[in-house]
């Protein structure tokens, strides 16, 4: 099985896509769906609301049962793909960037959801504004991985307004946002709120470094701000359980905000297996 940083230095987001789903077999199988479509797969019996043009008369007139075909087929599932490309998401360790990570992760989900037939959209978060880059065709997944290609990170908040048509579509949507979810005062919170409707759920995937999670230098470093590019000479030993601290009170902060019943927080660590990654995701989807 390849590692996370095999996959990432292929360069090419398509490969890397692959790769990934052939680890998760199990999972694209669990997730097919079934409904109207052209290949037969089973019967069910007839429920109130069925469309009474999906009956199977000929099964009707032989053992009188009301009978509906079911088939494997596209699903109706809005999935909405956002990236974080504030400046944050450059950081690097074992010899890639969280921004790599993301992209091989959002290049894997768009690619299930293009073997199951979802309709996908990626947006980005860059420069304070949120923008639409793809919207939901049937090369969308082509075009996201074009998009995820040209990437770059850079810049940071505060975030420009945002309409409240933008935010609030009626449709059923799975919106998946990738980010390190860092702040300086409540932009995160304030924005998932923002995007928090009862008919989206919201799977919020959160990317952190080894030394974030459990911070192990030793020596003098010089620490700089990925957005804004103040640095800093600090003795992390001296520092290390200050940090730990902070970093675990704002994470178990985040825990407590991001309660609610349609939104999910799902925190990883770079060193985790990408598969891995997306197998915890379509565990903990709710919408089929």
């Amino acid at each position: 099985m390849p590692s996370n940083l095999e996959i990432i230095k292929l360069n090419d987001l398509r490969l890397a896509a692959r790769l990934i789903s052939q680890q998760l077999r199990q999972g694209i199988h669990s997730g097919i769906r079934v409904g109207v479509g052209s290949e037969f797969e089973q019967y069910r019996h007839y429920q109130p609301g069925d469309d009474l043009k999906r009956i199977d008369w000929k099964y009707f007139s032989r053992s009188g049962k009301y009978m509906i075909k079911e088939s494997t087929t596209e699903s109706n599932l809005q999935i909405r793909l956002m990236l974080d490309l504030s400046g944050s998401m450059n950081y690097v360790e074992n010899d890639f960037s969280r921004l790599d990570y993301a992209k091989n992760l959002i290049a894997s989900l768009a690619y299930l959801g293009f073997l199951q037939g979802d309709a996908l959209s990626y947006f980005t978060l860059s420069e304070g504004k949120i923008e639409q880059k793809v919207a939901p065709t049937p090369k969308s997944f082509q075009r996201i991985l074009l998009f995820l290609e040209q990437a770059k990170a850079g810049g940071s908040w505060p975030l420009q307004p945002i309409s409240d048509s933008f935010l609030q579509g009626k449709e059923r949507e799975l919106v998946i946002w990738v980010s390190d979810f860092l702040q300086k005062e409540s932009e995160w919170e304030n924005l998932i709120k923002a995007f928090n409707h009862p008919r989206k759920e919201l799977m919020l995937i959160q990317i952190l470094g080894e030394q974030e999670l459990d911070f192990k230098l030793e020596g003098n470093f010089v620490f700089r701000d990925l957005e804004s590019g103040q640095e800093v000479v600090q003795d992390s030993r001296a520092m290390q359980s200050q940090f730990r601290e902070r970093f675990q009170a704002y994470l178990d902060h985040l825990n407590q905000t991001f309660q609610a019943p349609n939104v999910q927080l799902i925190r990883v660590s770079m060193k985790e297996p990408l598969a891995g990654v997306i197998r915890q995701i379509l565990n903990r989807k709710k919408l089929a």
